[in-house]
């Protein structure tokens, strides 16, 4: 005997061919985890013997406040991370101004 479903795989089906992202079907149909939502995934494609591919919803990148801090010998040192995305390279030289307790880097055009 086949074990009982508590979700109905009709309201399931309906909201996977709608497009909606995982998140979005997890909160309408009160899955409450992942892994509950996989084994009606499952399911239904065991069903329908047909593939789903269901879209995740992606994670919003929130982006940290990068700090430096001024070591013992009056050095401040930044790190590569810092400059992940910039078209700055290594060995790129720049002005230092300091205005207000404000550090600003300006790039030497070589």
């Amino acid at each position: 005997m086949a074990p009982r479903i508590k979700y109905d795989m009709d309201y399931f089906r309906k909201l996977v061919l709608s497009g909606k992202t995982k998140a979005e079907i997890m909160a309408e149909m009160a899955i409450k985890n992942h892994p509950t939502f996989n084994s009606l995934k499952l399911k239904l494609m065991e069903i329908d013997k047909k593939y789903y591919a269901i879209k995740s919803a992606r994670k919003s990148v929130a982006k940290k406040d990068l700090k430096a801090t001024i070591g013992k010998r009056n050095t401040l040192t930044l790190s590569s991370k810092m400059f992940d995305g910039s078209s700055f390279n290594s060995g790129d030289s720049f002005l230092i101004t300091i205005k207000r307790n404000r550090i600003i880097l300006s790039l030497i055009e070589q």
